[in-house]
């Protein structure tokens, strides 16, 4: 779900090579330490999570409204 969701992100912004290659070893170095904090789906993992969620929410229309899109 989430390599999903990060390749549909990186569609949409359309980087050059190298802000690509930037924003996948991004991904993968808060992937690993995501999964070696969360090994099962508990209830904190859920939160965070969703906490995770509502902040990139925030963040990318903070983001679209002051510098555009």
């Amino acid at each position: 779900q989430w390599r999903v969701e990060m390749e549909k992100l990186i569609a949409s912004e359309n980087p050059n090579p190298e802000r690509r290659a930037r924003f996948i070893a991004s991904f993968n170095r808060g992937y690993r330490s995501f999964g070696g904090t969360y090994t099962h789906c508990t209830a904190s993992a859920t939160e965070a999570i969703s906490r995770y969620m509502k902040e990139g929410e925030t963040l990318s229309r903070d983001i679209a409204s002051r510098y555009g899109n």
